[in-house]
């Protein structure tokens, strides 16, 4: 998936969620910032997967113009977005509050905006295109036996047909969200064109730990958690708050800077608490915004989310959300902030994470983050979601992130971990909600908190041979005592004179790490 990623098409699947204005359509006068080549990120979820959609399409040109580049550019750039508008429409689940065309497709997937590119082109005729084109999409691994499949051709190769208005073409700068809300090839009575599109899943990363020691290695791991404006009622952000704020305060042990919630404020600061971390405390701060926190003065709330999300380690955006959205913070639509600014605004080079906690945020939110130029799948992981969302699980990622074994201990757990407890929520799972993560496959196989230079050193306890949750002491096959090793999740991530092994309580694995392979042999 390394490939340059065409930003410039960036109203392509443009459709509204619950927070989304009811116009029949909408100017995207943002400046947009192309993301380079090489800048993609990878995916990884537990119930969802992420594939690629391949077709062709004819695009034809005025054939007094069609020698002009711009011309046939921006010919080409609007039959691609009325395609993968179309295709958008056609995989997604719909809102009856909005969509009239419920019956058109809808399998819990979601196309990814940005990943839309042209391939080769054949000049068929004078002035007559073909072009190929590819789009990434995420949904159910299973999603291949619910599309319709066009029969005969390669039995190795999935195809599907997309049925749209013949020849339509969609300015990136401006969608008519009332066509594709309302299209419907059973009741259309205009021409109606198929394109015959082939899918193929991607391959997926395999499982990691966040970059924990990276994170915590200045001694403070902090955390914003900013819940965005509910125009609901009853207002489940302002629900959400009160609640992190009340667990975190009660049995996670939090020391608060107010003595209750209803007295926080937007400058209050943090709740703090100490854990130990590869044998070091670590200071955890938790901040906790809402929206109502910036009722006299709603750009300062704007102004506070770009700042925190480009402050802390982990930042959650709790809220209404989706394709081309950013952060929903107030009816006052002017300081939201919009999703272009995520690719803007000054951020650091340091490991973060955001958890992106709306509706079908795998739209373009991790990539909009990496479309800034300070951020890329090297330090910087996203979790979003595929379907609609309903805001459940922040709490267990915030448990997750902070585990500790009985004695204080940082615990780390991976992203499978972190990500499963998500989509096996009972709610979460009943509506499909599919949670992923972007940017994993350069994270730590490794436990963050192993000692791999002591991996064969003689011990008799883990504790000799560094942090007791990264490292094990272990008697090794062809060994006469005990030696160290690193907890590990893949053996393509052992360091060279090691090999990973499987580690068992009885007769259960329990968890691998890196042994010397002289005393172990090659599994």
């Amino acid at each position: 998936m390394k490939r340059t990623l065409l930003l410039a098409l960036a109203a392509v699947l443009a459709f509204p969620l619950a927070s989304c204005a009811s116009g029949t359509g909408e100017a995207l006068d943002d400046e947009l910032t192309a993301v380079p080549a090489g800048k993609a990120d990878d995916y990884y979820s537990t119930v969802a997967a992420e594939f690629e959609v391949s077709g062709s399409v004819r695009v034809t040109l005025d054939p007094e113009r069609a020698a002009d580049e711009a011309y046939r550019t921006e010919k080409i750039g609007k039959r691609l977005t009325g395609v993968a508008l179309f295709l958008t429409a056609y995989v997604t689940n719909k809102l009856e509050r909005f969509f009239t065309n419920m019956e058109y497709g809808g399998f819990s997937a979601m196309a990814r905006n940005h990943t839309v590119a042209p391939g080769d082109m054949t000049e068929t005729s004078p002035g007559v295109l073909d072009v190929r084109f590819t789009i990434d999409l995420a949904g159910p691994k299973d999603i291949l036996s619910k599309l319709p499949r066009v029969e005969g051709g390669d039995p190795a190769i999935f195809a599907f047909e997309l049925a749209m208005p013949a020849g339509y073409e969609s300015d990136p700068s401006w969608i008519d969200r009332t066509q594709i809300r309302n299209f419907d090839p059973a009741k259309y009575t205009g021409e109606i064109e198929k394109v015959l599109c082939t899918i193929a899943p991607e391959e997926t990363p395999a499982n990691a730990w966040p970059e924990y020691a990276a994170m915590m290695a200045d001694g403070v791991f902090d955390v914003t958690l900013f819940f965005g404006h509910d125009y609901n009622d009853p207002r489940s952000d302002l629900a959400e708050a009160r609640d992190a704020f009340e667990q975190l305060t009660g049995w996670r042990g939090f020391a608060a800077p107010v003595d209750s919630y209803d007295r926080l404020v937007a400058a209050s600061g943090p709740l703090t608490k100490t854990l130990r971390a590869n044998g070091k405390d670590v200071r955890v701060e938790i901040r906790i915004f809402h929206s109502d926190m910036f009722k006299e003065d709603r750009r300062l709330g704007h102004d506070t989310a770009l700042a925190e999300v480009a402050a802390r380690d982990v930042f959650f955006y709790n809220g209404h959300a989706g394709p081309f959205y950013g952060f929903y913070l107030s009816d006052d639509k002017p300081n939201d902030v919009k999703y272009t600014e995520l690719a803007t605004y000054a951020m650091p080079e340091k490991q973060q994470i955001v958890v992106a906690q709306g509706c079908q945020t795998y739209s373009q939110y991790a990539d909009a983050f990496y479309a800034n130029p300070a951020k890329s799948e090297d330090n910087l992981d996203v979790i979003t979601t595929v379907n609609f969302s309903y805001g459940l699980g922040t709490m267990g990622i915030v448990a997750n992130l902070l585990a500790t074994d009985g004695d204080g201990n940082h615990r780390p757990e991976t992203f499978h971990a972190i990500v499963s407890d998500l989509n096996e929520d009972y709610w979460n799972s009943m509506k499909e909600v599919f949670y992923g993560v972007h940017g994993i496959d350069g994270n730590p196989k490794v436990h963050p908190y192993a000692a791999t230079d002591r991996i064969g050193t003689p011990c008799k306890a883990a504790a000799d041979c560094g942090d007791r949750t990264g490292n094990v002491c272990v008697k090794a096959p062809g060994g006469d005592g005990k030696v160290c090793g690193a907890v590990a999740l893949d053996k393509a991530a052992c360091p060279e004179g090691s090999a990973i092994h499987a580690l068992a309580s009885g007769s259960s694995v329990v968890r691998h790490a890196c042994l010397p392979t002289a005393a172990v042999p090659n599994p």
